[in-house]
């Protein structure tokens, strides 16, 4: 008896470890993962410790396939360092006033990007002189060579606000005219001026049923037509033609529309570009700052040089915080 019972329990042990290698019943492992390659995919069959019937099959298409290191963590990307305009700027920001801001807000990113852009507009409110500055209405007009705007020549205003002194006056110089604002509740229209009227917004896109932000020209729910310039400019019968004089007030959405004309290689048929900066308390968002900063500079990098900057009044308190300005650009490598 004593040696059936040995010869039973050696018989058991030798099927134990037989099935245990081949990943049988009694496997410790977790759930085992099998490619099999079917045409051109690959079959992830999967068998659990418990069973060695297989679950139904995932197929993946390989190129999407990733292979995952699991004893290294990826890298998340690195982000772009903030700069400022000019290198002199890191010395006229550590001389700034404070504004009794706490060093946590002096020293974030945010704080910084708006300084710099406050600099430039203090310190550098023109990177070219012009030397026959026009007052056009509410904004002003460059007319040196090569920079003159004459007959036959084409303005695009967006944002009127009511206000039709700059479009009016471009319509004197015989240009032909075209003003856009959504917000106005007013249909299309030809001025006695000849100026057309679109209550049509600019974005960078076409939006049928545009809901924009209150603020203090949409003190009410709207729904907005809004267009990309390029749309607008098809639809118009400009699409080959020169923007003499490109002029926008959006309320801040001017910094996806400066990302847009950049993308799209716009730039390059625009004369004269003015436009209102905007950076409101609550929009856009802080965290924004750092990437404003960059459009802002990408801009003179695409040969747009001031000539002329106004600045609203600021507010450097946090929950507040603000910054406006109007900046009249004339492109230096131009070519009609």
């Amino acid at each position: 008896r004593m040696n059936r019972r040995v010869l039973i329990i050696v018989s058991l042990l030798g099927i134990s470890i037989l099935l245990f290698y081949k990943g049988g019943l009694f496997q410790m492992a977790g759930p085992k993962m099998i490619e099999q390659e079917s045409g051109n995919k690959i079959n992830v069959v999967l068998f659990t410790p418990k069973t060695t019937q297989s679950l139904p099959k995932i197929e993946l298409i390989p190129e999407k396939v990733e292979k995952y290191n699991f004893t290294k963590s990826k890298k998340r990307p690195l982000q772009e360092k903030l700069q400022p305009v000019d290198i002199a700027d890191w010395t006229i920001l550590a001389e700034m006033p404070t504004y009794k801001q706490p060093k946590r807000v002096l020293q974030s990113d945010w704080w910084k990007a708006a300084a710099f852009l406050e600099i430039d507009f203090k310190k550098r409110p023109k990177d070219l002189r012009c030397r026959k500055q026009k007052s056009v209405g509410n904004w002003f007009l460059c007319q040196d060579e090569p920079y003159k705007v004459k007959e036959p020549c084409l303005v695009y205003s967006f944002g009127i606000g009511n206000d039709f002194s700059f479009d009016d006056a471009m319509a004197k110089l015989g240009c032909e005219v075209h003003s856009f604002d959504p917000s106005m509740n007013m249909p299309e229209h030809v001025r006695n001026t000849s100026v057309v009227f679109h209550p049509i917004g600019l974005s960078t896109s076409v939006i049928k049923d545009f809901n924009p932000r209150h603020d203090i020209y949409v003190i009410q729910d709207q729904r907005w037509t809004m267009m990309d310039l390029l749309s607008i400019m098809e639809m118009l019968g400009h699409k080959n033609r020169v923007l003499d004089y490109l002029k926008i007030d959006v309320e801040g959405h001017e910094w996806s529309v400066i990302d847009y004309l950049l993308k799209n290689g716009i730039t390059s048929r625009i004369r004269h570009f003015s436009l209102e900066y905007h950076i409101f308390p609550d929009w856009p968002d802080k965290a924004r700052y750092p990437d404003l900063l960059r459009t802002y500079k990408r801009l003179k990098e695409a040969s747009f040089y001031k000539y002329f900057t106004g600045i609203h009044p600021l507010n450097h308190t946090p929950k507040k915080f603000n910054i406006q300005a109007d900046v009249c650009y004339v492109n230096i490598k131009f070519q009609s």
